[in-house]
């Protein structure tokens, strides 16, 4: 699932747009089986989830985290890592903020990075572009620091890698102005003391025929959306427990941190005005090299666009309305036919 949840301000068009059961798949089956399922080493429920992630909490002698700057101009953007996304940006403005890897990297060894370019089609000031122009700019750099340095780490960090998109022989006009989309991917090596074996043990879901594997997803979103509508969080609890601990481990995450994540799960049932939307308009999408499969939204509004199909709504303490997204990655072991949560 990788926490990726985020949240799209919906004050101001809430009349124009009213955008995680069963009963919309288009079908009366009744799961006898559940599409989902966890491979847990205990029970896991919410009155215990808290403490059962805490004793996951490793500790290495070195913990190096790896994190990216992107500097961009006249282009929206994707960053996924290893095949997985890992971040988007369809707004206007620049992001300050790093983009943290270590959540997708499994183990030590040769890693990718995909950025992902768009055409920036909505500006406020100004019309937006159909295709990318001459002028689009992406920087991206690649840095890596001691997550054990807590006084100095950012003076002690260390930049790996420093990439700007490429260029026409003039030196000047983006190498795919007049596109519609442009991908590149680079490469690096990480030094982690971890491994996870997930997606390693899983099976290639592109090998199965697509019609097949879209319906066996949709089943298993709804199944999940269901949970939360039914306000179901022991089931919820167990089926997101290995994605936690991945994170747990591959961030190098304490206590606090850990409370502070599960607080955000508990929002989509403890927050009374959080409502779920039906799971509709969206389009299947692979990951992971194959191994990872999700449904997002179709809709190419940039309050949607690339968003989970797995969202809802929610008034904020100040009012206004916003949308809250829960990314879903899933995958099926060897040896099994039955979803888990990545």
């Amino acid at each position: 699932m990788g926490k990726n949840y985020y949240n799209v301000d919906f004050s101001f068009s809430f009349l124009l747009i009213i955008m995680f059961g069963l009963s919309c798949t288009g079908t009366d089956e009744k799961i006898t089986n559940p599409p989902i399922t966890e491979s847990n080493p205990t029970n896991v429920t919410v009155g215990n989830a808290l403490s059962i992630r805490e004793k996951m909490i490793k500790h290495f002698p070195n913990q190096l985290l790896y994190y990216i700057y992107v500097d961009h101009e006249q282009c929206f953007f994707e960053i996924l890592v290893n095949d997985i996304p890992a971040f988007q940006y369809f707004q206007e403005g620049g992001i300050m903020s790093p983009i943290n890897l270590n959540n997708y990297i499994a183990k030590s060894g040769k890693q990718k990075i995909t950025y992902r370019l768009y055409p920036q089609t909505e500006r406020e000031q100004g019309e937006g572009f159909k295709e990318l122009t001459p002028y689009t700019r992406f920087k991206l750099t690649l840095f890596s620091r001691d997550h054990l340095d807590t006084v100095g780490g950012f003076d002690h960090q260390v930049q790996l890698l420093d990439h700007a998109n490429l260029k026409k022989e003039d030196g000047k006009t983006f190498v795919a102005a007049g596109l519609p989309f442009y991908e590149y991917t680079l490469t690096f090596d990480a030094m982690v003391p971890y491994e996870i074996p997930a997606l390693a043990n899983a099976q290639d879901l592109s090998k199965l025929p697509k019609d097949e594997l879209e319906k066996k997803t949709l089943v298993a979103y709804n199944y999940f959306r269901e949970l939360i509508e039914n306000k179901n969080k022991d089931t919820y609890s167990a089926l997101v427990f290995n994605s936690d601990v991945r994170q747990i481990i591959s961030q190098y995450q304490d206590e606090n941190n850990i409370r502070e994540n599960g607080d955000e799960d508990m929002f989509y049932f403890d927050n009374p005005t959080f409502k779920v939307e039906p799971i509709k308009d969206y389009t299947l999408k692979l990951y992971g090299d194959g191994k990872l499969v999700c449904l997002e939204q179709s809709s190419l509004d940039l309050r949607l666009r690339g968003g989970s199909a797995i969202w809802g709504k929610y008034k904020g303490d100040k009012g206004g309305t916003f949308a809250r997204f829960l990314s879903l990655y899933l995958y099926i072991p060897k040896g099994k036919d039955s979803f888990e949560i990545w």
